[in-house]
Order: structure tokens, then sequence, then C-alpha cells
């Protein structure tokens, strides 16, 4: 019996339909899965190794404080290198030490690393360029007198007071690599545009990292705000052309038996790079860096966590195929218009239907993540932006597909404001964050957190 061309149409759009409620459906579960109360984290559900990784202390061993060097890779950082050591430097006591890796630096990083206080190696190879190979430099240099956990901080980034601490007793205890709430909201956007790329940005690094740590499964490695214990860093190689190298170092490490958990409690925040080329060239190298990544590891992940009956990594690999959620909606949409017209011409309305019903589910799962977890960072009205911000986006996809970025480019840096007070320490905790809807955040009469403006200011509107 043949197939009619209705019928093909049918399964094709059917085929369609699953392919994109999957990641949907995925994206919505661990939306609502933070807002579970009550929830604690559930690492018993992650064996951990049983063989003793430390000689001189153990996780049961609280008063232990662990050595912690602070590694940040710095590329022509001179307008912020300064800035970010002033903040970190006096978190840290007499045992611990701070690596700047100047990597083919051409301007006065390394001078300013050194008159601030910190440690400074410098590498200049500029056929291997990237994140990745500073890291490796930075880790074979710690070697010679390794410390308990590395941190790592990117060179624009500050931590909030007490998350290095935090950070280190986390992994040391866990004996994983521990990644920390990393935001970029820390000065007001410059308009709707940014607002949204915030709110995009809470959802990614905050609210499904918090899902994923009430359904038992690791998170990502976002690249700044990462703890890795040193038995581990032994066994990293970052080193490489990754644009993305954090996600390929945190899978690399999984796959390995070390499944980085998230810790919500620790935070560190940068900013939105102000020009819009510097913000379309970070998003680039972001979203092209993850696509790819995506298409090679969730494969690898996929196999692992079934050779292995691993729910982590299956989680893992689950979370990884979810594409960004601007080219998400926007595939949602393609479709839905597509089985629309299939619909019209005679084919079957059930594709229609079930992808109406995702397109619900998403709806209210950004809706649910906005009120509770981005509604004082990023106003109602700063929502009627999203259709320019999607299309703004659109051409970073295109180029994925016809002119795809393979090597690392340096997202530019603005000068930052003097430092008037400590960053202010948002006080995530997985318990109360839900039921007191203010994340443990003081506030003005204004209704804002103390110490900081509101989210969106005058100024240029894209």
């Amino acid at each position: 019996m043949t197939m009619t061309i209705l019928q093909a149409i049918d399964a094709m759009m059917m085929l369609a339909a699953a392919a994109a409620l999957l990641p949907i459906g995925a994206f919505c579960l661990e939306c609502l899965a933070a807002l579970w109360p009550g929830c604690r984290r559930r690492v018993g559900w992650v064996k951990r190794s049983a063989a003793p990784l430390y000689a001189d202390a153990t996780s049961e061993d609280a008063s232990y404080k662990p050595r912690t060097a602070v590694l940040i890779p710095a590329h022509d950082e001179q307008l912020v290198i300064e800035h970010t050591l002033q903040a970190i430097i006096p978190m840290l006591s007499a045992a611990d030490r701070v690596l700047v890796v100047a990597d083919n630096c051409t301007d006065r990083t390394a001078e300013l690393a050194r008159r601030a206080g910190a440690e400074v190696v410098e590498r200049n190879d500029p056929r291997r360029r990237g994140k990745g190979y500073a890291l490796q430099r930075g880790f074979r240099h710690l070697a010679d007198d390794s410390p308990d956990v590395v941190v790592v901080i990117d060179a624009d980034c500050l931590p909030e007071p007490g998350a290095i601490d935090l950070l280190a007793h986390c992994a040391w205890r866990e004996r994983r690599p521990v990644q920390a709430r990393n935001l970029t909201d820390r000065r007001p956007a410059n308009g709707p545009i940014e607002a949204v790329s915030i709110f995009g940005n809470r959802v990614t690094n905050l609210v499904r990292p918090l899902g994923l740590i009430r359904l038992g499964a690791p998170c990502r490695m976002t690249g700044t705000g990462m703890a890795i214990p040193w038995p581990l860093v032994k066994e990293a190689d970052p080193a490489g052309g990754n644009l993305v190298e954090d996600m390929q170092l945190g899978i690399d490490l999984a796959l390995q038996g070390h499944l980085p958990l998230f810790c919500p409690e620790a935070g560190v925040s940068s900013a939105m790079p102000e020009s819009d080329r510097a913000f379309d060239s970070q998003r680039t190298r972001w979203e092209h860096g993850h696509l790819r990544t995506a298409l090679r590891q969730v494969p690898r992940l996929l196999w692992a966590a079934l050779r292995r009956r691993s729910w982590p990594l299956m989680a893992m690999a689950v979370d990884l195929s979810i594409p960004p959620l601007t080219l998400l909606v926007a595939i949602w949409l393609a479709l839905v218009v597509l089985s629309c017209l299939a619909w019209r011409l005679g084919a079957s309305g059930l594709p229609a239907v079930l992808l109406a019903g995702g397109g619900v589910a998403l709806a209210v799962s950004l809706g649910v993540a906005w009120t509770v977890f981005c509604r004082r960072q990023v106003p109602s009205r700063a929502l009627a932006a999203v259709p320019l911000y999607m299309l703004r986006k659109l051409p970073i996809y295109a180029r994925f597909l016809f002119h795809r970025q393979n090597s690392w480019v340096r997202t530019e840096r603005d000068s930052p404001e003097p430092i008037p007070h400590a960053p202010h320490n948002l006080g995530y905790t997985l318990g109360d964050e839900i039921r007191s809807r203010n994340h443990g955040e003081k506030r003005d009469r204004t209704g804002r957190k103390a110490g900081t403006a509101p989210i969106l200011r005058s100024g240029r509107t894209h």
C-alpha cells in the first residue's frame, strides 16, 4: 500500500512536532522543578568516588579550611583586572593565592595584576588562543604548589562576599566540581532588549540549574564561578579550540564520574557589554559554541548513560539537547505555522494541537520563572521587547548554518565604575527562596534591592 502525499506530510509533521516537544518538555520540567518548595539537594542519587582523594583532610572535617587558588585567565584585560582583584584579594586568607594568567596580552594586564598583589604567569602563543589554553597553563603552574581547590573567576567578574570560601568548601566536601550562580545583571540594562537578555540569562543560569539540582541532576559549567578539587584538576584537560571550553570541561569531568554540582548560595556577577558589537560578538561565541558542543556531545553522553545505566548522565544529555531559548521559540513558531498550513491543506490537525499545547506549557513556565525569579530585575514592560530580541539573534543562528564561528574571540570590555562597596550578596538558599519570594534581598522604600539601581535606565535603547 503506497503512502499518499497527505499521509507523508502527516508523518513528517508528527516527527517534527515530537522532536520539538521533547526539548520543550524538558525545559518546562526544569523550570517548574525549581519551584518545588522544601526540596533539598539529592546528592545521594549520585555515586561518589570510593577512592580517597585527600590525604590530609576528609569531607566530614567541617573545621578544615581548604587551601584555595583563584585562577583568573586574562587576555588584554587592563580595563577590568585591577577592579576584579580589588574585590577578590580581601576575601582570601594567608594560605590562599590568586593567579592571573596573562594570555597573549598586548596591554598592561600583567603589570596591573602584579601591582594589585596577584601572582602572574604570562603566556605567549598566538597560534593557540583561547581561554582553555590559559586554564591549562594556570593548572600546570599551580601544580608546583598544589592547592586543595581551584576556583576559576573571569577577569570581568565579581564574586559576592563569601562566595569563594563557599565554593571551595562545597567542592572539597562533595569531592565534585561546583558551579556558582553566574548572572549578568550587575549593572542596569541599557534598554529593554538588554533587559530581555538578562531575563534569558537568569532562566539559563539560575532557574534551570535550580530545577536540575532538585531533580538530582548535574548542572553545566558556565566558565566563571567554577570550583574544582585539585585531584580532579589533574584529570582535566581544558585546552583546545572549543568556544565554550567551560561546558566541555564539565562534560568531560562528568563522563569521568565527577558530576558538576550547582551551588546557588554562592554567586558571581558580570555586566552585559554596552556596545552592540561586543554584545553580538559575545552571543555569537556562546550560541555557536553551545550548538556545536551539543551536536557533538549529546550522543556521547547518551551512549555513556545507557551503557552505565546512569540517570545523571541521561539528565545532562537531555539538558544539553535543549537549544538556546530564542532558537527553541523560533523553531516552535516555524513548526506551528507549517502544521497549521498542512492542516488547512487537509492533513491531520494533531501536530498543530500538540504544538499549541507545548507553546502553552512553554509560556506558563517562562511566566512563572519571570514572576518568581526575575520580576524585580526585569520589569514587565521590558517583555514587550522579546520579539525584537529574537529578531536580533536570528542572524546569529543563520551564521551557524552558513558562516560558523570556529575561533575564540574576546569580548570587548567596558571600563568599570569604582567599587563603592562590596558586591551585594543576594543570599539564595535552597529552602526559602520560593516561600519568601525575595531571595534574601533587602529592599528600600521603592521596592528595589538595597544598594542597586533599577534594571532599566535611560540611555541607549538599541
